[in-house]
């Protein structure tokens, strides 16, 4: 590449598999999608972060991080600080549970300004301090260096009365609905309609005003639609037609490739849930702490964090049990399959009756016992993406991913039987497409890349070095002490 780098357009496809890719594809649902495919490289073993969920993995698309980098462990969890739970909206009734004013709070300012690491550098901040504009659509995890206020005075003015949020902190250009946007784009409103079809117009606004370096565009209704069994490949298909409109915008196919180069990858697959199961369950007897607004946690023995396909047990004051002993309950459960705790100094994962350890040192990773208890077919880069997430102090004492098949019901009960869901170690869960057409750093990536891997790789596409100790954040590497 000579002279100056070209755009960047960071495209992520919420709950994109490479099965359900394929057959939009195959229909001629996806046109652009194939035909930069074609222009590029594509790959299908990109390995998501653990918990494969929304929040966790956005974090780590920005920051190149995982949990012990980027601070955000789960869909919910428990914060031993402040002693409540953390919800991110697995559900309305869950939202309910735990009050919505609190998670409007938790996921527009706590998770960005308070929960995502100070240590971690977003990868709005590493460009943005490069001197560089970045932009972002759609993403609620969005921390950067500008104070964006509600843009609607009626709705800040009702914000600040009820006293919700009415600002957050993110690149220089940010649009999320019809609650934050700096520009004036002519999209229309998404509140009752297509949030990635109004994505897609500001999009194609941005790119015919040549109004950023980077953009971040984050489409959600595919992992919508799997969730409920809709018609997913229509919502490819919308989310398709998004970069259609950004290609068009540009002058067409030649010249978008001459301006832009693009990544496109999903944050996490989906699987089918035929049972739900009550993460709760193996634990009757123990005193539970139900929820922030019910639950004293000095009377309690444990604190439940469930959500899509991923339980985190927290010990509590009154709990007698060690991480072992609970271990061992929640493997008895029929819907658990692979269970990690803490246990001195090693990090041990067991699956049906069989246990390995894995020890971090520096840089280097010692793993004893049974060495094939994760088959890396079924378990793509187990060792890491689980140091990734026990090595974060807020990560629970005992984690437990599902059974392919399974999911746990949330804390307002909720569940996807019938649907998709998503969340476990598994491959089912955790294998996503990844095209990249542009960039020179892609060929670094090898044969299995991860999600974590392109914050960086785009910092270095604009001759910005990546923050110093992002690989090892991003492989879990650290201190793995809960506290």
């Amino acid at each position: 590449m000579t002279g100056a780098p070209r755009k960047v357009v960071f495209a992520v496809i919420d709950g994109l598999g490479p099965a359900l890719l394929d057959r939009a594809i195959a229909a001629g649902r996806a046109p652009t999608i194939a035909w930069l495919a074609g222009e590029g490289v594509r790959t299908d073993l990109c390995v998501s972060s653990f918990p494969s969920l929304t929040p966790v993995c956005l974090a780590a698309l920005i920051t190149g991080c995982h949990p012990a980098g980027s601070g955000i462990p789960g869909m919910t969890w428990y914060h031993r600080e402040q002693r409540r739970m953390v919800e991110y909206g697995s559900s309305l009734a869950a939202t309910l549970a735990e009050g919505t004013r609190q998670m409007v709070d938790d996921v527009l300012v706590n998770l960005n300004m308070l929960h995502l690491s100070p240590r971690a550098t977003t990868v709005f901040e590493a460009l943005e301090d490069a001197g560089l504009e970045t932009a972002a659509i759609n993403t609620f995890v969005c921390r950067g260096r500008v104070r964006h206020p509600i843009t609607r005075p009626a709705a800040r003015g009702l914000a600040r009365r009820i006293g919700l949020v009415d600002a957050v902190y993110g690149p220089r250009r940010y649009f999320l609905g019809d609650l934050f946007y700096t520009d004036v784009t002519g999209a229309p409103h998404n509140f009752g309609g297509s949030v990635d079809r109004h994505g897609g117009r500001v999009a194609r606004w941005l790119v015919t005003r040549d109004g950023f370096d980077m953009l971040f565009f984050y489409q959600y209704e595919t992992d919508a639609a799997q969730h409920r069994a809709g018609d997913a490949v229509a919502a490819v298909e919308t989310a398709d037609q998004g970069l259609a409109m950004m290609v068009d915008a540009a002058g067409g196919r030649e010249q978008f490739l001459d301006r832009y180069a693009i990544a496109i990858v999903a944050d996490h697959s989906q699987s089918p849930i035929r049972e739900a199961a009550d993460a709760a369950a193996p634990f009757a007897g123990l005193e539970l702490f139900r929820s922030s607004r019910r639950s004293d946690p000095d009377r309690c023995d444990l604190a439940v964090a469930a959500s899509n396909r991923v339980a985190m047990l927290y010990r509590l004051g009154g709990v007698r049990l060690s991480a072992r002993e609970l271990a061992a309950l929640a493997e008895s459960d029929p819907a658990a399959d692979v269970v990690c705790f803490l246990e001195d100094g090693w990090m041990v994962v067991r699956r049906r009756g069989g246990e390995m350890r894995i020890q971090v040192v520096g840089d280097a990773v010692a793993i004893s016992g049974d060495r094939d208890l994760l088959d890396p077919d079924d378990y793509p880069a187990a060792a890491a993406r689980i140091a990734g997430l026990l090595g974060s102090p807020r990560a629970g004492d005992v984690v437990v991913s599902a059974r392919p098949g399974f999911e746990y019901r949330d804390a307002g009960g909720s569940h996807h039987v019938g649907g998709g869901s998503h969340g476990s170690l598994h491959a089912c869960d955790s294998l996503v497409p990844l095209i990249t057409v542009g960039f020179e750093a892609a060929a670094a990536l090898g044969s299995q890349p991860s999600i974590t891997d392109l914050a960086p790789m785009i910092e270095r596409h604009f001759g910005v070095e990546p923050a110093g100790g992002r690989a090892a954040a991003a492989a879990g590497l650290g201190s793995a002490a809960h506290g």
